[in-house]
């Protein structure tokens, strides 16, 4: 879009244009409302589960089955340094470890290079892992995966608002800069 050739200001980028930037803040911002919404809802609930449960101390723990909730996606969610572990914890991690099988020397070396350990984290068996929520972190948890406020039909919304803005951005922006252009122009001629 920004082919007009204005002139009191240049863009010298050429591999970047506005409609690239204007385009890429809409998905950046749209993948972190669906980021957010996943974390509060999906990941929340184990944790309104937990809490439901009085699950505070680890002879209370319970697995993600007792709580009725899908093992789907929690594999990674609950590995050690993750945010959801942050305020669950799990009374049984010696028993649900799955062992790790042997892996090729050049996938150890590549871990070692991105990570800086050659060690893969230890993956959980989430049929027999006990989870609970500390009681010294229950007021954490209750407040970080609270349901108010992010309800998915508002990432609906407003990623059709930003849709929306985004294709008026576009077409108006342009625009714009020209009518600033020439208004530079104009003063200039004064």
């Amino acid at each position: 879009m920004l082919l007009d050739v204005y002139a009191n200001f240049s863009f010298e980028n050429s591999t970047i244009s506005l409609t690239l930037i204007i385009w890429g803040l809409y998905a950046g911002i749209l993948i972190g409302g669906i980021a957010s919404v996943y974390n509060k809802w999906y990941l929340g609930a184990v944790v309104r589960a937990l809490l439901a449960a009085a699950c505070l101390s680890p002879e209370n723990g319970k697995t993600l089955y007792e709580l009725g909730r899908p093992a789907w996606g929690m594999q990674r969610a609950l590995r050690d340094g993750t945010v959801l572990r942050k305020c669950v914890s799990i009374a049984n991690p010696e028993e649900c470890l799955l062992s790790q099988k042997q892996e090729k020397k050049w996938i150890a070396l590549l871990r070692r290079f991105f990570t800086g350990s050659a060690l893969p984290k230890p993956k959980l068996d989430l049929t027999t892992a006990r989870l609970y929520v500390p009681e010294e972190k229950k007021y954490h948890a209750e407040v970080r995966y609270d349901k108010r406020g992010n309800a998915p039909i508002w990432i609906l919304i407003g990623g059709l608002i930003l849709l929306v803005i985004a294709v008026l951005a576009t077409f108006f922006i342009p625009e714009l800069l020209q009518m600033i252009d020439n208004a530079i122009t104009m003063f200039k001629n004064l």
